[in-house]
């Protein structure tokens, strides 16, 4: 869910656009019982898987190259003004930021995105709905920084490790009945699966293929996404699925796209570019139309404008102001091989 104006290509500005129209897809069932056939079962985890590659793959380069002070300054003011206005904004408006019932421990736990990690605190202020990602998100850039040097000279020994403990997580979650104990099967599957441990591989296969650039041949690749993606519904319910086999099928549509000359039209790179709003409100949004528009086609044309419009002022007026005050604030930043280069870069 980052946003990189150096780095910015068509295929991850594809990648943005189309991640945020599967999950807009996939929540147009769940928040208004509106479902496109095929593409609102898979549309959650893909868009959502699609976001952690891109940001692998993106936020590996940053932590290789820069101080942890300018690191980290960036990293706070491109994802948390954003998210702190909307999560109050939506939190107060749906009635669920209160002084009566003020949790003060659950507060603050979406306020430093611990959320997922509590899940009563995490369903206590759940307006926005999707916030359990930047919990993950956060983890990642910790750990991204942290073993960035090493990745960039062991990525696929370090690749493997993870995917062994998320693998093993899954597991050991599911077999032990202690783990989140309380929760129905929906919850565990939601705090388990969705758990950062097994979330970590697809940053890990979008930074692989930052730091060794991969090539391999496209039909090839394309075959590994029709298998791990496409046919996904086939294999799932047959296979102890660990999560992260469907990101072979992302990390490949990310290669094949990243290896094709191509440019986008404008709508994409627009939509691209607000896609961090985008995700943080549609689901709000889509839920507050449903409940005064009846109509399913209109209900999903007003779902879009009004998100579209949001998001769009979100990024012109929250999202592109802090970014620039980050860049001011970090100055010159100095790279971790001693070099000083200017901020904007």
């Amino acid at each position: 869910m980052e946003n990189s104006q150096n780095q910015k290509n068509a295929s991850i500005e594809t990648l943005r656009a189309l991640a945020v129209a599967l999950v807009f897809v996939h929540h147009l069932h769940s928040g208004a019982n509106i479902g496109l056939p095929f593409f609102y079962q898979i549309g959650g985890w893909l868009g959502v898987q699609i976001f952690f590659v891109i940001s692998g793959y993106l936020i590996i380069l940053s932590a290789i190259r820069y101080s942890a002070r300018d690191y980290f300054i960036h990293r706070f003011f491109r994802i948390y003004p954003a998210y702190i206005f909307w999560f109050l904004f939506f939190s107060l408006a749906f009635n669920q930021l209160t002084l009566d019932s003020l949790d003060v421990r659950a507060l603050l736990a979406h306020l430093t995105f611990l959320q997922h990690l509590f899940p009563g605190y995490y369903f206590k202020y759940n307006a926005l709905f999707v916030s359990w990602t930047l919990t993950i998100e956060l983890v990642w850039y910790v750990i991204a920084f942290l073993c960035a040097t090493k990745f960039s000279r062991h990525p696929l020994k370090i690749t493997f490790v993870f995917m062994a403990i998320a693998y093993v997580w899954t597991l050991w979650g599911w077999s032990n009945p202690s783990i989140y104990k309380s929760l129905d099967s929906n919850g565990r599957y939601f705090f388990v699966n969705n758990n950062f441990i097994s979330q970590l591989p697809f940053f890990f296969f979008g930074a692989y293929i930052a730091v060794k650039n991969p090539k391999f041949d496209k039909a090839g690749l394309f075959a590994v996404f029709l298998v791990a993606v496409i046919l996904s519904t086939s294999w799932k319910p047959h296979f102890p699925d660990p999560i992260f086999i469907t990101g072979f099928g992302v990390a490949s549509l990310f290669l094949i796209l990243k290896d094709t000359d191509y440019k986008n039209p404008k709508f994409v790179n627009v939509l691209s570019d607000i896609s961090y709003s985008f995700y943080l409100i549609h689901y709000p949004v889509i839920v507050s139309v449903a409940r005064v528009i009846e109509n399913k086609g209109m209900l999903v044309i007003l779902s879009i404008v009004i998100t579209v419009a949001l998001a769009y002022l979100s990024h012109r007026f929250i999202e592109q102001p802090f970014i620039r005050m980050a860049k001011r604030h970090a100055g010159k930043f100095v790279q971790k091989d001693g070099n000083i280069k200017p901020a904007s870069q």
